[in-house]
């Protein structure tokens, strides 16, 4: 079960970006400086041959210039361990002094996509990706929710980077050693962009593994490092006794957050069990979410909002066997408190991500386990170690019908519902049709949702449309 919870966290080795696409940046970069200065000092020249050349007298004021305030770089953010008691087109041009300047605005939607340690952004149709970080050592990333910029995560510190490429504040040190800073933890930002944590999709059941590190944004500088839920109040187990771990967290709309924890008592045969917490983010404190779980739960690891807040996916892979497996998902209604279950078998979910109008979803899959002498063409091409990657699927969730994509992982739906990102190793044949191929290097990929047309735009991975 372990191999499952991290097949989908574990994408692609890096491909390399290509060497004459960074030399021309750099190039197209030097060259607009240069001659920035140039038309600069002309100007002066010309200033100064208007005033007959003189320099102001002495105690004479120069002319003012307009700058727009520098936020001070944080202090060092204060640390919690355990709750009291227990708890284009072209690059974007480098930002001026004065006014930030408005960033180029895309042709289509906006995509944003991990590439050698750098984020890359995509435009639309007729338009190539272009980087839009210069870091080279960033693990994972996240928009904010007015899409207005991105944080990233490096191991050691959480940046933001505005979507003209400027940086407006200081990064944020998250003070992990050398192990925890390995971990490629995957970033979620409140809708008021206030708090923003940070989760161990990879080993949070470790010893001494962080699984959650919640940060405040709004000038307290709290920091939250949740190790074991139980010592921050969640009751999952009868004797109340150490060993919880916490799962993926989602913020409602209300800014509510929530979570998936479970217990190392609620590991089954088939897999651990999980269940619905909120994080009281004022009094630090786990409790039960009231998600009516009489009515049926699917106790999966991974949650999915859709679009418009209103109804919260649960779902998680559970494997008794190679040939007794299945997916338990369930969509809860968070207003009328309504609930429909779902159970895909012979089939582990790794990803969901909604249709804009959250009548349909994407959803990508993997095999519950490969025989022993056979690598999937996934492993092989670095997109993904273990069982294989089966074709994503459109699902129509009100029918429950379901139509077959090209092979993938991390789908994500964008905000117009024209197109379909995913990560993937595709080839493409002399006659035009795109197969899995081993050989090939884990890219991003865009496809409609009819599966008529299919793009290839560049290695990478971590695909996110901009909000």
């Amino acid at each position: 079960m372990r191999n499952l919870q991290r097949i989908n966290q574990k994408f692609a080795a890096r491909s390399p970006v290509s060497q004459n696409f960074a030399d021309h940046f750099r190039q197209v970069y030097t060259a607009r400086v240069k001659g920035a200065a140039l038309i600069l000092a002309g100007l002066l020249l010309l200033l100064a041959g208007c005033s007959g050349g003189r320099p102001p007298a002495p105690g004479q004021p120069l002319a003012p210039t307009a700058a727009s305030p520098t936020a001070p770089p944080p202090a060092a953010a204060s640390v919690e361990t355990a709750a009291p008691t227990a708890p284009a087109v072209q690059p974007a041009e480098p930002a001026q002094p004065g006014a930030a300047p408005a960033p180029l605005e895309p042709v289509g939607e906006q995509l944003a996509f991990l590439n050698e340690g750098d984020v890359w952004l995509y435009d639309g149709p007729g338009t190539q990706p272009y980087p839009l970080t210069l870091a080279g050592d960033i693990l994972s990333f996240a928009w904010a929710p007015d899409g207005s910029r991105v944080a990233t995560f490096n191991g050691t510190s959480l940046c933001f980077t505005q979507r003209d490429g400027s940086v407006r504040t200081a990064c944020l040190p998250l003070g992990l050693d050398e192990a925890q800073a390995k971990i490629e933890r995957q970033i979620l930002l409140s809708p008021d962009q206030r708090w923003v944590v940070l989760w161990n999709p990879v080993n949070p059941w470790d010893e001494g593994a962080i699984g959650w590190l919640v940060l405040s944004l709004d000038g307290s500088e709290a920091m939250y490092r949740i190790e074991d839920p139980v010592d921050w109040g969640a009751t999952l187990a009868p004797n109340n006794e150490p060993g919880g771990i916490a799962g993926q967290p989602v913020f409602l709309p209300d800014g509510r957050l929530l979570g998936s924890l479970t217990h190392r008592y609620l590991n089954s045969p088939e897999g651990p069990h999980y269940q619905l917490y909120e994080f009281d983010l004022a009094n630090r404190s786990f409790i039960p979410f009231p998600a009516q779980t009489s009515t049926g739960f699917s106790e999966g690891l991974h949650l999915a909002l859709t679009p418009d807040g209103r109804q919260l996916a649960n779902y998680g892979a559970f494997l008794a066997s190679c040939e007794a497996y299945y997916t338990a998902a369930d969509l809860y209604d968070l207003q009328s408190g309504e609930r429909q279950i779902f159970r895909l078998e012979q089939e582990a979910a790794a990803g969901l991500s909604f249709a804009p109008d959250g009548q349909q979803a994407v959803l990508s899959r993997v095999a519950g386990c490969n025989p022993a002498e056979q690598t999937a063409w996934n492993a092989t091409c670095g997109l993904a170690s273990g069982p294989e990657v089966y074709p994503l699927q459109t699902w129509n969730l009100a029918a429950d019908r379901r139509s077959d994509l090209p092979p993938g992982l991390a789908p994500a739906w964008s905000p117009d519902g024209q197109w379909i990102a995913f990560q993937s190793c595709l080839a493409q044949s002399a006659s035009g049709g795109w197969a899995p191929d081993g050989q090939s290097k884990t890219s991003i990929f865009v496809v409609s949702p009819d599966n008529q047309n299919l793009t290839l735009i560049a290695t990478g991975r971590q695909p996110q449309w901009r909000p």
